[in-house]
């Protein structure tokens, strides 16, 4: 069992917020793209658009286009302090 730092949880937030700011701005994209250039927003819906939200969180609206997700990589770094985290991704 391995104790985060007060630095190393300090930069787990800041990760934590990055992630969630790039989740914000994906929305205005999305939402641009719908307002004012709907085909385009068909095509990226249809192709990247769910590939960076299923990259970001475990969300399961959206098949998994990979083994692991951001949100993966959080919860690998929160539970490496309680040490249920070695167990689950080995």
């Amino acid at each position: 069992m391995t104790q985060l730092t007060n630095d190393q949880k300090y930069q787990l937030n800041k990760l934590i917020d990055h992630r969630d700011s790039i989740s914000e701005n994906l929305f205005h994209i999305e939402r641009i793209l719908k307002d004012y250039f709907p085909q385009e927003y068909d095509i990226a819906y249809q192709h990247w658009i769910p590939q960076m939200i299923t990259a970001l969180y475990e969300d399961e609206r959206w098949l998994s286009r990979g083994e692991r997700n951001m949100q993966d990589t959080i919860d690998h770094i929160n539970d490496s302090q309680s040490g249920s985290g070695v167990k689950k991704y080995i």
